[in-house]
């Protein structure tokens, strides 16, 4: 299956607090970037999500190879060994904290600014 989007896959990892906020911002970015007909998988169905992020870190990397945006709403542990690995194979890798502070839907506008060049 070839990717339908015009840009390539990545992982974007979203921390941030409390944990509900991180869902919305992933979820609703998903929505989003699936209305505009890319595909897109949010990585939070794990036990205890995130104490393993090498393995989240290591699935989301190969579903971004495939061109699919891995949005991965979880705490910041293991974050440089799993930015390494991106980098290592020339994978797109975003990190965005959300916080109070902002809506979802305002993390979500930031998120996607990031992910498409702002377009």
């Amino acid at each position: 299956m070839h990717c339908r989007c015009s840009c390539p896959g990545a992982t974007v990892w979203v921390t941030g607090d409390p944990a509900a906020d991180r869902l919305a911002a992933a979820y609703a970015l998903a929505e989003r970037l699936h209305g505009e007909g890319r595909r897109v998988e949010v990585l939070d169905r794990f036990d205890e999500l995130c104490t393993d992020a090498r393995r989240v870190g290591l699935i989301a990397e190969v579903l971004a190879r495939n061109g699919v945006v891995a949005v991965v709403p979880c705490a910041p542990r293991a974050m440089a060994v799993v930015r390494a690995r991106h980098q290592a194979s020339d994978t797109r890798y975003l990190e965005v904290c959300v916080n109070g502070r902002m809506s979802p839907e305002e993390s979500v506008l930031a998120i996607h600014g990031q992910l498409t060049g702002g377009h």
